[in-house]
């Protein structure tokens, strides 16, 4: 029997703003200069089409981005295009599943991202799962063995492996060596590998962030994926990119192109001007959020809530108070009594493991969190 999954949207319709810890998307306010920007060009009519490579200067702004933060050289003049602008993250997974995955497979790990999911199924791929222990770990024998059970079947032979680091829904920031046994696996059975880094700049453990396109022969497999929606509390602006090598990202430039023709014009404008303007502004921003970790970490730890150290502070991955075991009816607990919900950690997971986990999204104000904790605490406490 296929297992009921709670659907994070629905859950979002139902608590009040007040208490939303469920959406994955940053509520904090915009920066200034950005909206101004935007009304700006918007104003003067700059509304019309462009290319589906996205527009040039914020593609040179991403190039001079990624070079700073993550030791990677992208020509945006190359031809074909090395780095894409995209209408979001999602807008480049969709492209990739256009070109690449239609018939074919790719693994995840459990938990997952369930766009991932939703995403590649919707073109005609297939997603299987790789289930990670207790502890968000792997054996890269284990990993292997699977995917070359999936390599080798007839129907939907496995295409790619997709890393989430840090990951949506656990926060798990994944070690060089785990990311060297994903890229050895991926070489030994020659797979592309698909790596969503959107919550890159929000890493502050021992563990840095580490793209794993950086790895020895990793350029010419890896795709990878990123978004401004959570760095820039922009999520409606649907901007995101992707970057490979050319021969990999023509065939997506390619599904784009007739999928959804070309990003917003005038947003790409604006944030091409902030992108890099500020010297620290990812430091404050992960400064920001590792104080909202502390703080929500510690009100949920003295309410009983194990909360996993992931490495990364955009999302809290908790297992709920040992009282309880299934986070569903825990988290209807909450709305009804509290005014407050997070994502069961079912929503990630087809196997039962993950039954007694939270997701609790943190990017929100400082009162709205504060006002949450207090509510959480009026029912456990």
């Amino acid at each position: 029997m296929t297992k009921v999954k709670p659907d994070i949207r629905a859950i979002t319709r139902l608590v009040p703003p007040s208490g939303n810890l469920v959406q994955g998307q940053s509520e904090l306010p915009i920066n200034p200069d950005l909206a101004k920007y935007a009304a700006e060009i918007i104003a003067a009519s700059q509304n019309h089409y462009g290319g589906s490579e996205g527009n040039k200067d914020l593609r040179k702004a991403v190039a001079e981005k990624l070079k700073k933060y993550n030791g990677v050289e992208v020509d945006v003049e190359a031809s074909p295009f090395q780095l894409l602008i995209t209408s979001g993250g999602s807008g480049a997974l969709v492209g990739i599943a256009q070109a690449y995955l239609t018939g074919k497979s790719a693994l995840v790990f459990e938990p997952y991202y369930p766009y991932h999911r939703i995403i590649l199924e919707g073109f005609g791929a297939k997603t299987e799962t790789f289930s990670l222990d207790s502890n968000l770990t792997f054996e890269k024998d284990a990993l292997l063995a699977r995917c070359k059970e999936l390599k080798d079947r007839t129907e939907f032979p496995l295409k790619a492996i997709i890393v989430c680091t840090p990951a949506n829904p656990s926060g798990k920031v994944m070690t060089q060596t785990e990311l060297e046994a994903i890229a050895d696996v991926a070489k030994e059975l020659d797979l592309l590998v698909i790596s969503d880094e959107v919550y890159e700049h929000y890493v502050y453990g021992e563990n840095p962030h580490i793209p794993i396109v950086t790895l020895p022969e990793m350029w010419d497999r890896t795709i990878t994926v990123n978004s401004f929606s959570k760095s820039w509390n922009i999520s409606g602006w649907r901007l995101g990119y992707a970057y490979g090598k050319g021969e990999l990202i023509a065939p997506v430039n390619k599904a784009v192109n007739f999928i959804y023709v070309c990003p917003a014009t005038p947003l790409q404008a604006a944030l091409s001007r902030v992108l890099m303007a500020e010297d620290d502004y990812y430091d404050k921003l992960r400064d920001k959020f590792e104080g909202n970790r502390h703080f929500v970490g510690e009100a949920l730890t003295d309410l009983g809530f194990k909360i996993y150290d992931s490495g990364s502070s955009f999302y809290l991955w908790a297992r709920i108070p040992e009282q309880f075991d299934d986070a569903l009816k825990f988290n209807e607990m909450l709305m009804e009594k509290a005014g407050v919900g997070a994502t069961p950690g079912s929503a990630f997971a087809d196997t039962d493991d993950w039954d007694a986990y939270m997701r609790i999204c943190i990017a929100r104000e400082d009162s709205l969190l504060e006002g949450a904790m207090a509510k959480i605490k009026s029912v456990l406490g």
